[in-house]
């Protein structure tokens, strides 16, 4: 049994040596790959489908439209940034946020609303176009903006994702917004460690100090949901 022990001990001390030996560069990649969160879309339509269907109101409807375009954008920008720059946490957000944009196609689904999503970079809702060409010109200018927009895109969802969540009292939206709200919180942190990593402060635009510093202040979250 003495045997054994050790050899556990000498087993979890090789692995966390290794990955304390890693280039930080690898750490960073590592860490960036695990805070994207991705959702099981075949779990969450499951589960939508179990909750009762109650009738929406306008302000639940134009809240699901607008979520599904306002996560395609997340999508779309780090797209672009991706092609531009090829930094890992680009390319893994895109990936989470095609299943965010999934996860709110299920509600829409259930609800029989019309899809407003056109082809990447082009919105039906004008001022997530507008603020789609403002963000991706920004971030062009160099990857140190480009990380900077990615946490302000993730500050604008947690915000709109709360405020939506506070018009809503239907069990399977608040599930399905909650779920994209712990990945949000995920993602502005990859983007703010991806900032100090390369010696550069984030100044929260969209949610308040305290908010801010109790996200970044914390480990990434797991939930239900997540695959």
């Amino acid at each position: 049994m003495k045997e054994i022990y050790l050899a556990v001990v000498l087993a979890t001390s090789v692995l966390i040596g290794g990955a304390l030996a890693m280039p930080p560069s690898e750490r960073g990649a590592l860490q960036d790959e695990n805070s994207a969160t991705f959702l099981d879309v075949v779990s969450i339509q499951e589960a939508v489908a179990a909750m009762p269907k109650v009738d929406l109101n306008q302000s639940e409807s134009e809240g699901l439209l607008y979520m599904r375009e306002e996560e395609k954008l997340a999508r779309d920008a780090y797209w672009a940034f991706g092609d531009q720059y090829g930094l890992p946490v680009f390319e893994n957000i895109a990936e989470a946020e095609e299943t965010h944009m999934e996860s709110v196609k299920v509600l829409m689904d259930k609800y029989g609303l019309i899809d407003p999503i056109i082809e990447a970079g082009k919105f039906s809702n004008p001022d997530l176009q507008a603020l789609y060409d403002d963000l991706v010109d920004q971030g062009s200018s160099s990857a140190e903006e480009a990380l900077r927009v990615g946490a302000v895109i993730e500050e604008t969802d947690i915000q709109d994702l709360k405020e939506r969540l506070a018009e809503t009292d239907n069990e399977d939206i608040k599930m399905v917004y909650e779920s994209l709200m712990r990945g949000s919180r995920n993602h502005l942190r990859a983007f703010v460690n991806n900032l100090e990593r390369r010696g550069i402060g984030y100044i929260p635009q969209v949610l308040s100090q305290e908010e801010f510093d109790e996200i970044v202040g914390t480990s990434i979250e797991r939930g239900p949901y997540q695959s």
